[in-house]
């Protein structure tokens, strides 16, 4: 049996919630004597191994996190011109112990229970290759489609209340793939009615759409020919509090990807949202959602209507349309007129 793990992944709503999970049982079962937990990111390395390696006090196992090793992607792309020869030859003395570290990664023994934290590691350097070969790496990925809906479902049933398919699937298009996110609104809509089935209008009262959720409900609007509902969808997103200017850019870019939707569709009748997804480097929702809103609309009108945007991003930059974040008047005239001229075609 593995005693090194690698805990990874973009979903680290759920690998915190795994790492809580070891610690209770950890701590339940042998106290918190040995349990240990350190920044892999600053700590010397020789620290690090040194508590890998001691034997349990009082106890058959230890239990030691350590977060940030190995170094993150985005950590280790530092642009080196930026670096002094100090920072570089720093740089480069760590990459050596690091080095060192993962080729005695084999003598931690099977006292130690060793787990690397890091949602996104660097997967160049020799200290990841050498973890890999000695650990059970545990990845944790965003949930989609119906395994995201079941964990809403669950989260919604331990709270002792009841939520449709069709309703959760609602909420997740309000609220987008962040299960931190999602956690915190199922909890605020299980609060308000206890025992209640959530159902949409309570969604509708209680949750705040993310920005992105809101232009995909406003593109719908606009395929359905629902002026009122469209207009509807850009005051909710002002009174939110959102400078109206990246709004408008966000309209810009879904209908741009609506163009590239129809395009695929034509190219490729049997074309589906994963390959769409993967041809145009989408992530898999918005190009799910994208493919489903290019059956409301006709390549003819798409066309016209970008065009209208980009005349509206020209006036903005030549400041034919004047907008600050205290007056917003003018741009948001801009849009309305634009969506009245949409739906009355």
């Amino acid at each position: 049996m593995k005693n090194l793990f690698l805990f990874t992944g973009e979903e680290t709503y759920l690998l915190n919630n795994q790492i809580n999970d070891w610690k209770s049982a950890y701590v339940k079962k042998h106290g918190d004597m040995n349990l240990e937990i350190l920044d892999g990111a600053d700590a010397p390395l020789n620290e690090l191994m040194a508590a890998a390696i001691a034997m349990p006090f009082l106890s058959e196992k230890r239990l030691i996190f350590i977060y940030g090793l190995p170094d993150s992607a985005k950590k280790s792309k530092k642009n080196e011109k930026e670096m002094s020869d100090r920072a570089k030859k720093m740089e480069e003395n760590r990459n050596n112990e690091l080095r060192k570290f993962g080729e005695n990664l084999k003598n931690i023994p099977e006292s130690s229970i060793v787990v690397f934290v890091q949602p996104n590691p660097d997967k160049r350097f020799s200290f990841y290759k050498n973890l890999v070969k000695e650990a059970e790496v545990k990845e944790f990925n965003p949930l989609q489609g119906k395994m995201l809906i079941s964990w809403i479902q669950n989260e919604v049933k331990k709270k002792n209340c009841t939520i449709d398919y069709n309703t959760a699937e609602y909420l997740s298009t309000l609220t987008g793939f962040s299960l931190w996110r999602l956690s915190s609104e199922v909890n605020k809509l299980t609060s308000h009615s206890p025992g209640e089935p959530i159902n949409k209008t309570l969604i509708d009262q209680l949750v705040v759409p993310t920005l992105e959720a809101n232009i995909f409900h406003f593109t719908d609007a606009l395929g359905a020919k629902d002026s009122k509902r469209a207009i509807h969808k850009l005051h909710q997103t002002m009174a939110a509090g959102e400078n109206l200017r990246p709004v408008f850019y966000m309209i810009v870019r879904q209908f741009r990807l609506l163009l590239q939707g129809s395009g695929y569709m034509a190219n490729n009748p049997n074309g589906n949202s994963a390959s769409f997804a993967s041809s145009t480097k989408l992530k898999p929702f918005v190009a799910k959602i994208t493919l489903e809103q290019v059956r409301r609309f006709n390549l003819g009108e798409l066309k016209k209507s970008y065009s209208e945007l980009l005349d509206i991003d020209t006036a903005l930059k030549t400041s034919k349309i004047r907008t600050t974040v205290d007056d917003q008047d003018e741009l948001a005239l801009a849009i309305e007129r634009f969506i009245l001229g949409f739906c009355g075609r």
